[in-house]
């Protein structure tokens, strides 16, 4: 062969193989679902106009990323209307990488229509980064250790629902001029530290955030700032420093939240107008129950204020034009303290606050009527001196929690374990014995024990608080837990009973039935058939033979004649 034209050849060949290589996808397809192991793959799939769903097969950590690798999921191309599930596995950063500020396990840019759900981003600067995108899906996802967990910026009908995010240096979730947003059902007790905020909306409006748990110790549950038309629904942010921040925001519903045990307060609002602040919960705080600073036109009703026994219950400077009705402020150091401020306060239970329930050094032009006080310190309703009401209580939850109402007073409850404004057993499975658990406030017995023979079986007896197996001998019967002798009468009754179940036993004994031989004539029909048409073959063989014999001896002889 000409080695011109060999060489050409071997070229041709080497050039379709790295083709063929560069082309074939080192991820699986099944239809329209893409399997991956690595980042690169994953995102290439993601790109693969075939893939709508994305799956990852195994963890990754830094042994198979490596410590040069920043991100994970790039901003795939033609990702729009795709899934991509890490089917629980973990995306792992290596620890010792540092916080890159271009370190995000997924980084979307104009997108639409996306999901990302089951991942575990462990290490990334920033968990997930979305920017100029809408109707993007973060489900059952897990964050932690890294500065943010979720970033959305211009990003609009993107829901955030049911992820867990702990260990972030700055915000659990942020949004920057992000609108209509949804963030729900998410737990975010893991964020922790002074500087820490769960959940930041700023600059963004018409957003609902409903259900989160926010709990534990950080700067901020909720912090608004320059946020409006937001919602928050629901939310628990106990024990933060403040639990919900309003800054320089407007027509906000904050409603049915619980932000209680908080260093500074359970809300705190500033520089923020025509907001709603409606049922929730700012109970046991170190400073304030709630904080309206510098605030007007603002809706303050049927929150529960109360036991923020060190301090105020509703703490109110420079705000004026707020209407605030129909709060429970009970159990303060001080129930409502007003101060250079003109505000509406009427149908308020302000009771047995311990210093004063009202309180003010000027009520400049404050108004109101049909409040209930006792302690009113210059504060008068309408055509009244002081309140218009005493204080009295129509329910126990308008009492302290060692309290109960009675004909309509407060009384003091005496007793040691104290739930719901009642007396009870027990509060946790200490207060019981070993052998009990509390189950609804009452000391039950756990399953095996037992405080005498009633809690235990018929043929069981309680010993040492546990049901013990009776185990009686020939002549006794078990009756009432214990074993008892047994009468001549009674055991003649029972020989008679034993011979006639045996008698009975042994008519009912079934006939052994014949074998069944079906199966072997059968066979041997088979076998004979199979022998007869050997045996007919072999003899038409032969007579075939013997006639052949015969006509070459008849040539034979005719050819002596020629």
């Amino acid at each position: 062969m000409n080695p011109v034209f060999f060489k050409l050849v071997l070229a041709v060949v080497l050039m379709f193989f790295v083709f063929f290589a560069m082309n074939v996808s080192a991820y699986e397809i099944d239809n329209n679902l893409c399997k991956c192991d690595n980042c690169e793959d994953c995102t290439k799939a993601l790109e693969n106009r075939a893939c709508s769903v994305v799956q990852l097969t195994r963890s990754l950590d830094e042994s198979v990323m490596g410590k040069s690798d920043m991100s994970c999921i790039v901003n795939p191309a033609f990702g729009s209307g795709k899934t991509f599930d890490c089917n629980n596995y973990k995306i792992e950063r290596c620890p010792t990488c540092g916080q890159d500020e271009k370190s995000y396990a997924v980084y979307l840019r104009d997108k639409k229509n996306m999901i990302i759900k089951n991942c575990n981003f462990v290490n990334f600067r920033i968990g997930v980064n979305i920017y100029s995108s809408s109707d993007i899906k973060l489900t059952n996802n897990k964050f932690s250790n890294g500065y943010e967990g979720i970033y959305i910026k211009e990003g609009t009908k993107c829901a955030l629902e049911n992820n867990i995010i702990e260990n972030m240096e700055l915000t659990g979730i942020h949004l920057l001029n992000s609108n209509e947003n949804f963030i729900g059902n998410n737990d975010l007790t893991g964020i922790v530290g002074n500087r820490a905020t769960a959940i930041f909306l700023e600059k963004s409006d018409k957003n609902l955030i409903k259900n989160n748990n926010a709990n534990n110790r950080k700067e901020r549950g909720i912090f608004l700032k320059e946020s409006n038309n937001n919602a928050l629904l629901g939310n628990s942010v106990n024990e933060c420093n403040v639990g919900i921040h309003i800054e320089y925001s407007s027509g906000n519903n904050i409603s049915e939240n619980k932000a209680s045990k908080c260093l500074d307060s359970s809300v705190f609002l500033i520089h923020s107008s025509k907001n709603i602040i409606s049922k929730n919960k700012a109970n046991s705080n170190k400073k304030y129950g709630m904080r309206v600073s510098q605030s007007h036109q603002n809706l303050i009703s049927e929150n529960e204020i109360r036991n923020n026994a060190f301090s105020y219950g509703l703490y109110i400077d420079y705000s004026s034009d707020n209407n605030i009705s129909k709060n429970l402020i009970t159990s303060n150091r001080i129930g409502i303290y007003s101060i250079g401020s003109k505000n509406f306060i009427s149908e308020n239970k302000v009771c047995r606050n311990k210093d004063y329930d009202f309180d003010s050094s000027n009520w400049m032009k404050s108004a109101g009527d049909n409040n209930y006080c006792d302690i009113s310190d210059r504060w008068n309703d309408e055509d009244a001196s002081g309140c218009t009401n005493k204080c009295k209580c129509e329910s126990d939850d308008e009492c302290g929690d060692d309290e109960m109402c009675e004909n309509a007073k407060c009384k003091k409850l005496t007793c040691d374990k104290i739930y719901r404004h009642k007396c009870v057993e027990c509060l946790n499975n200490s207060d019981c014995s070993k052998s009990e658990k509390c189950e609804n406030n009452k000391c039950i017995l756990k399953k095996g024990f037992c405080k005498d023979d009633t809690d235990c079986k018929d043929d069981e007896k309680c010993e040492n608080n546990k049901c013990v197996q009776l185990e009686c001998p020939g002549n006794e019967k078990i009756e009432n837990h214990a074993c008892v002798k047994v009468t001549e009468e009674e055991n003649e009754t029972t020989n008679e009973t034993i011979i006639a179940n045996d008698t009975g036993e042994r008519k009912k004994e079934p006939k052994e039935e014949p074998q069944n031989l079906l199966p072997l004539i059968l066979i041997a029909i088979i076998v004979i058939i199979v022998l007869y048409f050997l045996f007919r073959r072999k003899k038409t063989k032969t007579k075939d033979n013997s006639v052949k014999g015969k006509e070459d001896k008849i040539k034979e002889v005719k050819g002596e004649k020629i």
